[in-house]
């Protein structure tokens, strides 16, 4: 979307009709991450941050804005809390783990939850995926039915004994036709 001044104009007058009520452009105008990208002098601006900095002050490199309106897609700068560093404003991760005592330190998307962040790395010599009893297709595991590679992975036989058949159909076509 190309911000010309007749949209920044529209859009900031919508704002300041109402400072507390969000406002949500067509969809085109949002991104795969759900911000809205605009373009002025042809370098891509977040126009959350954008509209801060015209509306109510500039905003540092070190600050990040949060919407606290509830409403998917909002860009109305007056709903969004501003935030020193990366420390998040939540209680909970996603997972419901409480951040109070649980806080590891922030990676280049924020805050993070040490509960969730030891459940991604197991302890050396850990199996993963140990606890599946079934293969993605549903066979089950079983020590007729597994096979176990080097690595330590686990194969279902099942699931293997079609790709072997074609396998060795195309091998036995193959010695026929060499002389």
């Amino acid at each position: 979307m190309i911000l010309t001044p007749a949209i920044l104009r529209q859009i900031t007058e919508t704002i300041l009709e109402d400072p507390s009520a969000p406002v949500v452009l067509p969809e085109h105008a949002y991104g795969a991450n759900g911000r809205v990208v605009v373009y002025v002098d042809r370098i891509p601006i977040d126009l959350h941050r954008h509209l801060h900095n015209i509306m109510i002050r500039p905003l540092g490199h070190h600050e990040t804005m949060v919407d606290r309106s509830g409403v998917p897609g909002n860009v109305n700068p007056h709903l969004f809390l501003v935030i020193e560093g990366r420390k998040s404003p939540r209680t909970h991760c996603n997972k419901g783990h409480a951040y109070e005592g649980n806080e590891a330190p922030p990676n280049k998307r924020g805050y993070r939850c040490l509960t969730c962040l030891r459940a991604l790395y197991r302890t050396p010599g850990a199996i993963p995926n140990a606890e599946k009893t079934h293969c993605p297709h549903g066979h089950p595991y079983t020590p007729e039915n597994t096979r176990i590679e080097k690595s330590g992975r686990r194969r279902c036989r099942e699931c293997e004994r079609p790709k072997v058949r074609a396998r060795m159909r195309k091998l036995r076509a193959q010695q026929k036709e060499t002389p």
